[in-house]
């Protein structure tokens, strides 16, 4: 059983989670990232921090038949100092965005 957690809201209360949030980013001339603002769990802006490796890149392209489609590039990296890190550039509103996992 679950206890209350103390938010607003009762047991029928409908939250969205795994909402990306804005990010700067830095990328190369082929798209890529190559350093991302990083403010892990602080509402403070951030440092700098270097991508080492792109594990992934693929691209999401969804709901292109209504009135809000979706067309995304996603890239799986790996921060310096270890941290995985899932970013998508949004094709349409060319705003990139951190992927929160979890």
């Amino acid at each position: 059983m679950l206890t209350a957690s103390g938010g607003a809201g009762g047991p029928d209360t409908v939250r969205r989670l795994n909402l990306p949030r804005p990010l700067r980013v830095e990328a190369g001339d082929d798209g890529t990232p190559r350093r991302v603002q990083h403010r892990g769990q602080t509402a403070r802006p951030g440092r700098w921090r270097a991508v080492v490796q792109v594990r992934e890149r693929y691209r999401v392209d969804d709901r292109w038949w209504t009135d809000a489609p979706v067309s995304r590039e996603y890239f799986e990296l790996l921060l310096d100092g270890g941290l995985p890190f899932t970013v998508f550039h949004d094709r349409i509103d060319t705003r990139w965005y951190a992927q929160r996992d979890g």
